[in-house]
């Protein structure tokens, strides 16, 4: 595999080991309003609302901790870091879309057009993530397998699913 090559796979482990964090940070900051919202309102059913901060939030503590484990698969140079990778960036592009369209349908005024504009941005760069990382290179590298590809359509499938739960 050639060097840049090499590099982009060390860059894009990083990416998404920052990507996972944030995400998982992000989820721990919604987690806390929701106890807080508990331990204000103490007339409030406590376990519907516990149950409900873990179901809008599992898909994306599941993203998170995929994205870490296949950024650090990647980094050692194992097949499962690449498929899981693939998984990832393909789940990434998916949530976005997801959750842009949540927020589009509850709230129409939220999302302007530049807002729009950088969520289109982010999510062709993500799919463009997709391809580079189904380059001749990585397929000579990893060598792919009938079994990766039904892996890696299963577990978007499953995740997707999750999300719209």
């Amino acid at each position: 595999m050639k060097h840049n090559w090499r590099m982009f796979e060390i860059i894009l482990s990083g990416i998404q080991i920052c990507i996972g964090l944030l995400i998982l940070f992000f989820v721990y900051l919604t987690c806390n309003q929701y106890y807080t919202f508990l331990w204000e309102n103490p007339l409030m059913d406590h376990q519907s609302i516990v149950q409900m901060a873990v179901r809008k939030n599992i898909a994306l503590i599941i993203l998170s901790l995929i994205a870490i484990s296949s950024a650090i698969l990647l980094i050692k140079n194992l097949s499962k870091g690449w498929v899981t990778s693939v998984i990832t960036w393909i789940m990434l592009t998916t949530t976005l879309i997801i959750n842009s369209y949540r927020l589009n349908q509850s709230n129409p005024g939220e999302l302007d057009f530049i807002s729009i504009f950088i969520l289109g941005i982010i999510t062709v760069v993500f799919i463009a993530i997709v391809f580079a990382l189904n380059n001749i290179e990585f397929k000579r590298k990893y060598s792919p397998t009938i079994k990766n590809w039904i892996f890696i359509a299963i577990s978007i499938i499953v995740l997707t699913a999750l999300k719209f739960l």
